[in-house]
């Protein structure tokens, strides 16, 4: 009987070797994957208060939209939809490429992730582009507050994925080491969430720049800024 046997146990007697039950927990979270999770969270907020500083400055009179009007740069954006393309394109190629790898982990995805790489880096010189042009029609950094966070802005994101082109580039090193398949999949899985973390960033600032006066009113009095 099942009391029977509680009552005989003896609890304070060694346990003979190999006769231990085997404890069994939830699957530990590789140190990389937490890192990048910590390092994520830095960088959302370090955004989130850029953001505050960014609304809370337009509503100041010196402060001009950089759309709302047809003679303004991002009254029309295709432009930016362009970078987004290219940017969407370049997760996707990040996304296949943790497919790949997990489906055959002893095949390298190495276009792939090339295509992640190429695609960052045109999303990166489109950028540049979007400055000069907005130079060209007397934007300058110092020429208006809406100027200069849009250049801040943009800057730090393009400075993000320069970082993570440097760690893309440390997994192309990997694929040709000795390292663990296990480590490289771990790799690519980190690079693969950072790019995405970066597209879904970048969407917040495209909707944030190219805003009306009137939806940064509306934005500030909801959020108690006005």
């Amino acid at each position: 009987m099942k009391w029977f046997g509680f009552l005989s146990d003896k609890p304070w007697l060694p346990i003979p070797a190999g006769s231990a039950p085997e404890l069994t927990g939830p699957a530990q979270v590789p140190a990389p994957k937490i890192a990048l999770g910590a390092l994520l969270g830095v960088i959302s907020v370090f955004f989130l208060l850029i953001f505050v500083t960014f609304i809370t400055r337009s509503q100041y009179e010196d402060f001009q939209a950089l759309a709302g009007e047809p003679w303004q740069p991002f009254s029309d954006t295709w432009r930016l939809w362009i970078n987004t393309a290219v940017l969407l394109a370049a997760s996707v190629f990040m996304h296949r490429a943790v497919q790949k790898v997990r489906q055959n982990p002893s095949e390298a995805p190495l276009g792939w992730l090339a295509g992640g790489a190429l695609a960052a880096v045109l999303f990166l010189i489109l950028q540049v582009s979007v400055w000069q042009f907005l130079m060209r029609l007397g934007y300058g950094v110092s020429a208006n507050p809406a100027n200069s966070y849009f250049y801040m802005l943009t800057g730090l994101h393009g400075l993000h994925l320069i970082g993570g082109l440097v760690a893309l580039g440390r997994v192309f090193l990997q694929l040709s080491s000795d390292r663990s398949r296990r480590d490289i999949t771990t790799a690519i899985e980190g690079c693969a969430l950072y790019w995405h973390y970066l597209f879904i960033l970048w969407l917040v600032l495209f909707f944030i720049l190219t805003r009306t006066p009137d939806t940064y009113a509306f934005i500030a009095a909801a959020c108690g800024l006005g």
